[in-house]
């Protein structure tokens, strides 16, 4: 399952704090955390490092970030795409609803070419209305190429419970291993350990030799319950973006690493093919015993259950199913004193002169049948006329579109825009989407 670390919509108590006191917490105070046990999910409620801040919208939970200037907060790009500055502000505190400072965002900004669907690109800043009374934490800008098994501290106002969705507007902390260096972003596996829900934007810490926390990464996106994996945005990629001199420098045009192909993927055949980490994914579905499709309840395609068909299908069900009676009908018709109608796909005849009776059209039953002489009317009509001229209620196929007959109407449904195909349902035994 793959998604993004989506943005947090929690109330959040937050008010206006007068300037306090901030407590002390030099960026050592993280000795109670063991690198084994303690994790975002689940874990302990962390309240060092104070220039790692909550972003709330609305008064709601909404982000994570951290102070890297007086006025300039870095986050995600999905954190501020879309979205409005004068409803944003910088929480900083513990958590939200103990806010030592809240401070009023006065701009935003996306980096230029961060891509939603691709996930890529995914950093931005938020730029404070004024300085911030803390002291803002400085970036890595090394190359991470080579960082693969590097053990970073990663913090975050997000859920505790990826199942349930709870826990947010506290802040936590963990250590954890990367596992994946890509282009622009790095990955981590770490067992029961996680980024989630709310930690978007937030930090993953490279601490020195010194005892300094550089910020490496941001937090983008990982699997849907958080119980598998996450996904950074590399910080040392966008130093040009972000405001700091030296290390490697952006194009004017990143390169899309995926040609295209976006995380929401799409069918080739049986295969999904999507793109996630700044590479292109493949999965075969038939090796499942399954087909590529859209999956609603993910919201990206995937590999999902065939539907159920006939043991034995034909190669190609026909373009018509045959007429049983040959055009004759349910109303019937009259030849000579004979009535000639079709019933449950048969051809009946029944001779209205061996009972003293002549063929002629029923008024009270809606069909041709062996009346008395006396009940002919003095004008036979010759056929009664067919509403839906020559469509029957079987249906038919034109392209994409089904035609059929039903209570005298010509009816039509476009199936395309319902992203199926016209074809033969064998278990109603009509055209039908399918």
């Amino acid at each position: 399952m793959r998604k993004i670390i989506s943005i947090l919509a929690v109330a959040g108590l937050v008010a206006a704090c007068s300037p306090g006191s901030i407590e002390d917490i030099s960026p050592t105070a993280d000795d109670s955390f063991s690198r084994q046990d303690n994790k975002i999910v689940g874990g302990s409620v962390y309240e060092g490092l104070p220039a790692v801040g909550a972003l709330v919208y609305n008064g709601n939970m909404h982000c994570t970030g951290t102070l890297i200037a007086p006025r300039k907060v870095l986050t995600a790009g999905h954190c501020v795409s879309g979205f409005s500055a004068s409803r944003m502000q910088f929480v900083i505190g513990p958590r939200i609803d103990q806010a030592q400072y809240v401070i009023d965002a006065a701009s935003i900004q996306a980096h230029p070419y961060y891509n939603g669907s691709s996930i890529t690109n995914d950093i931005g800043l938020v730029i404070l209305k004024q300085d911030a009374p803390i002291a803002p934490l400085g970036i890595n800008t090394a190359s991470m190429n080579s960082w693969k098994g590097t053990s970073l501290f990663f913090v975050g106002y997000g859920v505790n419970n990826g199942y349930n969705q709870t826990g947010a507007g506290i802040k936590r902390a963990v250590w954890m291993d990367i596992t994946g260096v890509s282009t622009s972003t790095f990955s981590y596996e770490n067992p029961d350990k996680n980024t989630c829900n709310g930690d978007s934007g937030g930090p993953a810490f490279l601490k020195t030799s010194s005892g300094d926390y550089l910020v490496a990464g941001v937090t983008s996106y990982g699997d849907q319950y958080c119980n598998s994996y996450g996904v950074d945005t590399r910080v040392d990629a966008y130093l040009d973006f972000v405001g700091e001199t030296g290390g490697s420098t952006q194009p004017d045009q990143p390169a899309d690493p995926c040609n295209g192909e976006t995380y929401e993927g799409r069918c080739d055949g049986d295969t999904v093919v999507w793109c996630e980490n700044d590479q292109v994914n493949t999965q075969d579905c038939a090796a499942s015993g399954k087909v590529c499709g859209w999956s609603d309840q993910y919201g990206y395609y995937g590999c999902v259950a065939a539907p159920q068909q006939p043991d034995e299908p034909p190669d190609q069900p026909p373009d018509q199913p045959a007429d049983p009676c040959n055009g004759e009908t349910y109303e019937g018709r009259c030849d000579g004193d004979s009535v000639i109608w079709c019933e449950n796909d048969q051809v009946n005849t029944q001779d209205c002169a061996a009972s003293g009776k002549v063929c002629g059209w029923s008024d009270q039953y809606g069909y041709y049948g062996c009346i008395t002489a006396a009940q002919q009317p003095d004008q036979q009509p010759e056929q009664p006329a067919d509403p839906c001229n020559g469509e029957t209620w079987q249906g038919r196929c034109e392209g994409d579109t089904v035609i059929w007959c039903e209570n005298d109407q010509v009816n039509s449904i476009d199936c395309g825009s319902h992203g199926a195909s016209c074809g033969w349902n064998y278990q109603k035994g009509y055209y039908d989407c399918i």
